[in-house]
């Protein structure tokens, strides 16, 4: 028998963290290399956001895994209707984020390559990767909300059942 942290939905919860956090990371450090102008605050950052992007397809696999096993009756109790609407969200929003994650960390290796050959070519570097780093954030933060509230109601929006029209306010 598979120890239940090995199954994909587990995996998945594990490692989600990786991406999410240092691109977050990403942004203030590159900031504080275009200040400090130091080489070595840039070499970190870069580093951390590739390392994030390569996280990044472990994480979508695992997720993907786990879609499957939820839709297949695998994983139970199984989701109730919110659940599994911030499910198909999340999974939408994941993909969209992807691409901008896989970017940044082309624009991290880049800046790796300058700061050992080309130097001067390492602020401009910095610059693209953190503008788009901070999209990449958006829509990571915005993947991790919505994961969140696939199992956990009390992260959901409230819903009032009651229309605006029949309210005593």
């Amino acid at each position: 028998m598979v120890p239940a942290f090995w199954q994909p939905e587990h995996l998945h919860v594990m490692l989600n963290h990786l991406p999410v956090t240092l691109i977050l990371l990403l942004a203030p450090l590159l900031a504080a290399g275009l200040i400090s102008r130091n080489p070595a605050v840039f070499a970190v950052a870069f580093s951390l956001g590739l390392l994030g992007d390569l996280a990044t397809p472990l994480v979508m696999q695992t997720g993907e895994r786990a879609y499957h096993r939820f839709n297949g009756g695998q994983i139970q109790p199984g989701l109730d209707d919110r659940g599994d609407i911030a499910m198909e969200m999340h999974e939408d929003m994941a993909d969209k984020a992807a691409p901008f994650l896989y970017i940044t960390g082309l624009g991290c290796i880049a800046g790796l390559i300058f700061l050992r050959w080309r130097p001067d070519w390492v602020r401009g570097c910095a610059w693209l990767v953190l503008l788009i780093s901070l999209a990449a954030s958006g829509l990571t933060l915005r993947t991790a909300l919505l994961g969140g509230q696939i199992r956990h109601p009390e992260f959901r929006p409230v819903i009032n059942e009651t229309p605006s029209h029949i309210r005593n306010e």
